[in-house]
């Protein structure tokens, strides 16, 4: 009698330890349910911000083969010329980049450029300032990673500050005076593509590139082709 009792005592025992766990693993399993899905919440579409704005500052120099062409439609040329230069073209710039933090490997950017140009060729001379208003695409393969290939392209606006010419005759500018032109004859547009090593500086990036330009002035009948080195920090 007392073996029954105590095997009966036993297998109540068992019994409500098999209960406990059984009620209490359930609630520890909603919970743990709940912590997730209020994690996953977070990270949900419209919980929180998908895009972070970084500053953005560059210094380049390039390159640049500039040629001077009158326009080919113009009835009053008899004999199309052109003059080429070459020269080196500093510039820097600043602006920002709007990083998708849902693909944190593509960002868009803006950037305000400043380049100079001065060409000089047989007593004839090229010289201006140049503003550039850029807007582009960066993407970065693995942005997890110290050192990263990237590519990056776009779209410019161009105005020029302060040009001069000196010793260019009206054969290649017919009827058009260039030192004689004002606002929007100086409006240009242009495009530009490049590549280069990504270096992850604890959530800051320094990238290194080589960058091909293009780059027009049509009222001036300028052509601008640039192939250069730039560094870009972005914070």
């Amino acid at each position: 009698m007392k073996k029954m009792f105590k095997f009966a005592l036993a297998i109540m025992g068992m019994a409500m330890v098999q209960t406990v766990q059984a009620g209490v693993n359930p609630g520890e399993e909603v919970v743990s349910s709940d912590n997730v899905v209020s994690e996953t919440s977070i990270l949900a579409p419209g919980d929180g911000p998908s895009v972070k704005f970084r500053f953005r500052a560059e210094v380049g120099a390039a390159f640049a083969a500039l040629g001077l062409t009158t326009d080919p439609n113009d009835p009053s040329i008899t004999k199309e010329k052109t003059i080429n230069f070459s020269s080196i073209e500093p510039s820097f710039g600043l602006g920002t980049e709007m990083q998708l933090l849902r693909n944190p490997d593509l960002s868009f950017m803006g950037m305000l450029n400043f380049g100079y140009q001065s060409y000089s060729k047989d007593n004839q001379e090229v010289k201006y300032g140049q503003l550039q208003l850029r807007f582009g695409v960066n993407y970065i393969f693995d942005r997890s990673k110290k050192y990263t290939p990237f590519v990056y392209g776009g779209i410019n606006g161009n105005y020029l500050v302060g040009f001069d010419s000196k010793n260019i005759g009206p054969e290649y500018w017919i009827g058009k005076p260039a030192f004689d032109k004002k606002g929007s004859d100086m409006l240009g547009f242009g495009l530009f593509l490049g590549g280069g090593v990504n270096m992850n500086l604890d959530g800051h990036d320094l990238r290194l590139s080589l960058e091909y330009g293009f780059n027009a002035i049509p009222p001036l009948e300028i052509q601008v082709h640039t192939i250069g080195l730039k560094a870009a920090y972005v914070f």
